[in-house]
């Protein structure tokens, strides 16, 4: 899943209380922002597996760091301890727990999406993945579903304070869309570390544009 992990930001950021939308939108990516780290130095691997059928043709054979279910519960409580140390007074608490739900989430959406490629613990032999990849009828409007219900209840609950206000959230909303479509659509890039280094630039431009969509809605 790529644009569905972004739905429950959205949602969430509708909240007075919760964290910033560029803080949530690097909490739900975090777990893949490390698999692409990992992955350029080799650590965790995938390859190119043109026989798959559906979208996204990639063999995630190896990730034991970062998405089995005990790497990912690593990842969102150490994502949860940052936060409530960068967290002001009175906020810590809350802000920590929102934070490791979303990167939790991250390992609960991609099991409706991915093969049988998520363990349980570190590289357990049975993998787990209900496999929506394989039926793009059944993925494209799930997840465009998921965005759009975040997204409509982002807008809602926010008022643009400004006409930059006004446009950014569409412009994240485009540009998201834009790489869904390239991802969907396209073959995955075949060499390992500008497939790592395409993967975490595209997400930490989505967290900026977000940080900047945030600050021009009230």
């Amino acid at each position: 899943m790529f644009v569905g992990h972004y739905a429950p930001v959205f949602a969430l950021a509708a909240a007075r209380r919760a964290p910033g939308l560029g803080a949530g939108f690097v909490a739900v990516q975090l777990v893949d922002l490390g698999f692409f780290s990992l992955s350029y130095f080799g650590i965790e691997k995938w390859r190119a597996n043109p026989a798959l059928e559906g979208f996204m043709p990639i063999d995630l054979y190896y990730m034991p760091f970062t998405h089995s279910l005990a790497g990912s519960a690593a990842w969102a409580l150490g994502a949860a301890a940052v936060t409530a140390l960068v967290s002001p007074a009175g906020r810590r608490a809350l802000n920590a727990v929102i934070i490791g739900a979303l990167v939790l989430s991250h390992w609960l959406l991609d099991l409706i999406v991915h093969r049988h490629d998520l363990p349980l613990i570190h590289d357990s032999e049975e993998k787990f993945g209900f496999a929506l990849w394989d039926q793009p009828a059944l993925v494209v409007p799930l997840e465009l579903g998921l965005l759009f219900a975040g997204f409509a209840l982002f807008l809602r609950a926010t008022k643009p304070k400004g006409a930059l206000g006004a446009v950014m959230p569409w412009l994240l909303l485009a540009l998201l869309l834009g790489v869904q479509a390239f991802n969907w659509f396209t073959p995955p890039e075949p060499d390992p570390a500008l497939f790592s280094i395409l993967g975490v630039s595209a997400y930490l431009i989505f967290a900026a544009l977000a940080l900047a969509t945030d600050r021009t809605r009230a």
